[in-house]
């Protein structure tokens, strides 16, 4: 099967500081792209040996040959190739609408749906052209890449000039070696020298360089497929610095899916010149990095202080750099002078120690900012831009909390919770109608703490499969009586954030123990907010079993993990005074309060009363407690506003 591309729920925190920024899913497109693609295969080999048998009259049977990829969003076994004539080719075009211009798209060949194997097992990639409506004609390969070929001579050329200023490589002692499917991606010695003749200049600072590296080497073999590369066999590379062994991470313009550079015609060629790592050259800055970890010790009592580091581009991740802690008053708040490049992209993360993944775990005993870092997903990680500038920048970066969750984001002490979910009519993803009789009824959710994680959010693992996996005791729900409604009361710990994300979730026939995932796709989640912890225990609203979750306003002048923070979520209103008083109206919650003013401009006063963590005055809503008090009007006009320090 074809590689598929991993989409995540979670977006970059980006911190751009200058005029013009770019998204991480690419920049804006000023006109719809399009290129017509022409493909073509070569089924010699596979008409010889009878595993392509096509109907008359190429063949007897009744074998169809296609291309599929993202152009066609994988969709299927693809478009549909056609013989060529009499000859052994075959070819078809499509108009590529979905793959950006200047970018690239992957394919993959394939018999009634069986996908080839390439020369370098991953799908085939080509460089679209910049212009829209373009025309591109790829060159033929033998399916499989399994066919006759021959030697040629690659020339790789590498621009190392950012890595040198980063002080990742070192001319004269650092080596560069290129590793692919040609050589095992293995270091077979093929090392890249220094050609000075070869000068770049680099935009836009001007600065002129000769650090191209250089190497020109026979490709003998493949991969995948024994033997020498067939024609137009497709094939990967990437560079890699020695000593320390850091590769490269080509960026997505000149990348296939798989990650790495590639070529795929069988001729004597000399590739042009790309940057390691794609990282154009940049002057260094000095930024100051503040991360505030006041939020971590609300949750995680094995959190060790002088174990906050920073990971990131910026040295190649080749270590973490130390942040040492502020004095007082905030001596939570720990920050570190890191030399980044100028006009360019840097990608870091902030980690910790935790003692008990420490001892469980000596190689990677780090709680990461922001989800597990095993798939080492840059969606999951923080970014940074900084200016170019004509001398030497020195910069503080705004300061963001760990998780980018405050103080007041957590629940300052144990708050018992009710969820309630109506079953009536309940359909889950898959089709199947809930049987209050025989079925049992799971919530989980970033409260569940997942099975002990070192994170507020973590949930549980979901049930159903070859080896169903049982809950953890405490979060099935109960039905009352012989009615649809199904409840639980769930005791959030102190330090978990006050606004929760959960489902609701079958175990048909209550046969697991747990549940299975199928209220919602991942990711659609209900989102409700504990408005006050004042209150023996805060009932949720009633959701419906659905698979379009509601989501409740949140105010939050940060992200609370869901990304649905926003500082007008607090639905602040303000009504027409009537006998004397005025009525106001908000979404609460704690670490929240309002404010009084005589004029816009202040001063302001603090209403701390009004704060959720004692505030118990309201009216149920869909959207959870809506604070609401009747102010006095004796004193004359005020102005109202919530705020959370």
């Amino acid at each position: 099967m074809p590689l598929k591309e991993l989409n995540s729920m979670k977006h970059l925190r980006t911190v751009v500081l200058i005029g013009l920024f770019f998204c991480a899913a690419g920049i804006l497109e000023a006109q719809t792209s399009s290129t017509i693609i022409s493909f073509s295969v070569n089924m010699a080999t596979n008409l010889a040996n009878g595993s392509f048998n096509p109907p008359p009259p190429a063949g007897t049977g009744t074998d169809a040959a296609y291309v599929n990829g993202t152009f066609y969003g994988w969709s299927g076994a693809g478009l549909q190739l056609v013989q060529e004539g009499s000859s052994t080719i075959w070819t078809n075009s499509f108009n590529d609408t979905g793959d950006a211009n200047g970018k690239v798209v992957s394919y993959r060949f394939n018999i009634n749906g069986a996908y080839e194997s390439t020369a370098s097992w991953d799908n085939r990639a080509a460089q679209l052209p910049a212009t829209s409506g373009a025309s591109l004609l790829l060159p033929t390969p033998y399916y499989g890449d399994v066919g006759p070929g021959q030697v040629i001579n690659v020339t790789f050329q590498v621009d190392m000039s950012e890595e040198i200023e980063l002080g990742n490589f070192t001319p004269g002692v650092s080596q560069l070696d290129v590793r692919g499917s040609f050589n095992g991606w293995a270091n077979a010695g093929d090392y890249l020298t220094n050609n000075p003749s070869i000068v770049v200049t680099n935009y836009p600072t001007g600065v002129i360089e000769s650090n191209v590296y250089v190497g020109t080497f026979p490709i003998t073999t493949g991969a995948e497929v024994p033997g020498v590369p067939a024609t137009n066999a497709y094939m990967e590379w990437k560079t890699v610095e020695d000593p320390s062994g850091s590769w490269e991470s080509p960026g997505p313009a000149n990348a296939g899916d798989a990650g790495n550079r590639f070529w795929c015609n069988n001729t004597n060629q000399v590739l042009p010149v790309v940057s390691f790592g794609d990282l154009t050259y940049a002057p260094l800055a000095n930024a100051t990095l503040n991360v505030d970890m006041s939020g971590v010790i609300k949750y995680d009592s094995n959190y060790e202080p002088n174990s906050v580091t920073v990971w990131g581009t910026f040295n190649g991740w080749a270590n973490g750099v130390q942040l040492t802690s502020h004095p007082a008053p905030n001596t939570n708040l720990f920050s570190a002078v890191i030399s980044m490049p100028e006009g360019t992209a840097v990608i870091f993360q902030v980690r910790y120690t935790n003692t008990l993944v420490a001892a469980n775990t000596p190689s990677q005993p780090w709680v990461y900012d922001y989800i597990s870092d095993a798939v080492f997903n840059n969606n999951a990680r923080r970014i940074v831009t900084l200016p170019i500038t004509t001398t030497t920048l020195t910069t503080n970066l705004p300061t963001f909390y760990f998780l980018d969750l405050a103080p007041g984001d957590y629940l300052p002490q144990n708050t018992p919770v009710l969820f309630s979910v109506d079953m009536a009519n309940a359909v889950d993803t898959n089709g199947y109608a809930f049987n209050p009789s025989s079925d049992a009824l799971y919530v989980n959710g970033m409260f569940a703490n997942g099975g002990g994680a070192p994170y507020p959010q973590a949930w549980y693992a979901w049930s159903g499969g070859i080896n169903p996996v049982t809950a953890p005791s405490g979060y099935q729900m109960i039905r009352q009586g012989t009615t649809t409604i199904y409840t639980n009361t769930i005791i959030m710990p102190a330090g978990t954030p006050v606004a929760l994300s959960y489902q609701y979730g079958m175990d048909p026939s209550s046969l697991n123990g747990g549940p299975l995932e199928d209220e919602s796709p991942s990711g659609a989640n209900h989102f409700r907010v504990v408005r006050t912890t004042a209150l023996s225990t805060y009932a949720m609203p009633t959701d419906t079993f659905t698979n379009q979750p509601y989501v409740e306003p949140l105010f939050a002048p940060g992200n609370i993990y869901e990304f649905m923070g926003t500082l007008t979520g607090g639905n602040l209103t303000v009504g027409t005074p009537i006998g004397g008083t005025v009525p106001v109206s908000w979404l609460g919650r704690p670490g929240a309060h309002l404010q009084s003013a005589s004029t816009l401009t202040g001063p302001w006063t603090d209403i701390l009363a009004t704060d959720g963590t004692t505030w118990t005055n309201g009216i149920n809503t869909p959207n959870g407690l809506l604070s609401v008090t009747n102010w006095p009007t004796a004193n004359g006009i005020k102005f109202f506003r919530l705020v959370k320090p």
